[in-house]
This record gives C-alpha cells, structure tokens and sequence, in this order.
C-alpha cells in the first residue's frame, strides 16, 4: 500500500499545499486526479485519507492507522512483523544510499549508522545525509514502509549501549558461541524487538565483539557465501522477517 509522506514543514490543518517535487510524484508518477484519494502520514506517524483537491492541494481527513493485513489488494498486504533496529557501520560513498533504500523496503522500524573501529568514514556529510533522507521517503511512499526518516550517526558503543531486545552481531568469522543466525533467533517470535548490528567492509574488531557479547549480544553467521557490507544486512533482515513471521 502506497503512503504519501506530508512534508517536515508542514504544521497542520485540514488542507496540505503540495510542493512541484510532491505533483511529480502523485500526478505525473501516481497519475491520481481530483477526487482520487491516498493515505497520508506525517513525521508523528499519524495517519490521514488524503483527497485530491486540484493538481496544488490535498484534503485531509484524520483517520485510524491502516491495517494492512485487512487489504484486499494482495499487494498493500503486511502481516505482524517483528520490531527491528539496524546499526550499519558507515560504508563508502554511495553504499550507504543503497542499504538506506533497502533496509526501508524491507520494513526496518528504525535504521541508525554506526561509526565503529574498521569503518573508513567515520560520519556522513550534510549532502550525504540530506539524499539518504530522500531516497528514504521514496522508498516509504512506494512501500508503505515506517522506517523513519530522521539519520542519527552513533559511536559503536552508544548504539550498542541504547541497544534492546535481542541483540544480534553479524560476524564474517566464527567466534567462541557463535551460532547461526536461526539459531540466535531461538526463543523469539513475531512481536519481538531485535537490535541488528552490520559491520562495514572490514567487519567488527574483536574488541567491540567481546563488549556486544557482555552486553549479551548473540555473535552470529549466516550459511552464505561472505556477504558485502551492503549486502550483509539486507539479506540478514529478509532471514529474519521469513523466519519469524513463518516459524511464529
């Protein structure tokens, strides 16, 4: 189900003024015309039916969040899915940008980056962030997926240290307990909350394993080939969400 993202500026009303980049999308992509509707959402995750007024302005009406798993379009279905945070260490260039679109597609609640001991760049530029906000509200709109928008950049040990749920360290080496992913995935179900950490090109030092394995991190690999640092990630979230949401 398509979600249109009402822009950060926007404080309120029942009216909601779109700007040329916004008729590009609903009119010339979407091809909606007056009197179309499309659900709405704003950056307090409040939901609206949006109601094409003219090629310039929505009309919104407050309602419940969708529940997609009601849909009788196959393709706007969602069942329940586990809460997941992802903590990718900074990859180079555009890297970044493609876990951003990924992750977002792939229904991650929330995705943090993460400058640890082998990541090259240690944080990202204005310009950088700016288009990963982009790519994300596009991804959102086109999935209707709540990945939120806003980028943090934390230190490995303040992502590790805010850290919930089950804790998972994607490892390119078998460390002491380590195990595979299903198996760190014992225990679980779809209601759970679970904190992923992605290393970049050059992985996790073995320092920062020991410490996410104190805090009671699960140290995990996947039965694959080894992964990109762009690749890891996604492929882990894609596991995770099948074995979940089949296994219960």
């Amino acid at each position: 189900m398509r979600i249109f993202l009402l822009d950060r500026s926007w404080t309120g009303g029942d009216t909601y003024q779109l700007k040329a980049r916004e008729v590009r999308y609903l009119i010339n992509v979407l091809r909606l015309k007056p009197g179309d509707r499309i659900t709405a959402r704003d950056t307090a995750n409040r939901y609206y039916e949006a109601t094409v007024l003219d090629r310039t302005t929505l009309v919104l009406a407050p309602v419940e969040k969708p529940d997609r798993s009601l849909s009788d379009d196959l393709s706007g279905y969602r069942g329940p899915m586990p809460e997941i945070h992802m903590y990718q260490c900074i990859c180079k260039g555009r890297k970044n940008e493609e876990v951003a679109r990924m992750a977002c597609e792939a229904g991650v609640d929330e995705l943090v980056f993460v400058s640890s001991s082998y990541t090259q760049e240690k944080t990202l530029s204005a310009h950088s962030i700016e288009r990963i906000q982009a790519i994300i509200r596009e991804a959102s709109q086109q999935s209707g997926s709540e990945t939120r928008t806003d980028i943090r950049i934390l230190t490995f040990q303040e992502a590790l240290a805010e850290a919930a749920g089950r804790i998972l360290i994607l490892h390119q080496s078998r460390l002491e307990e380590t195990v595979l992913l299903r198996q760190a995935l014992e225990g679980l179900d779809v209601t759970s909350r679970i904190s992923l950490f992605v290393g970049s090109e050059g992985g996790f030092s073995d320092e920062e394993c020991r410490n996410a394995q104190a805090k009671g991190a699960v140290a995990c690999l996947m039965p694959t080939n080894i992964l990109r640092a762009e690749t890891a990630g996604i492929f882990a979230l894609g596991a995770i969400e099948n074995i979940l949401c089949t296994d219960g």
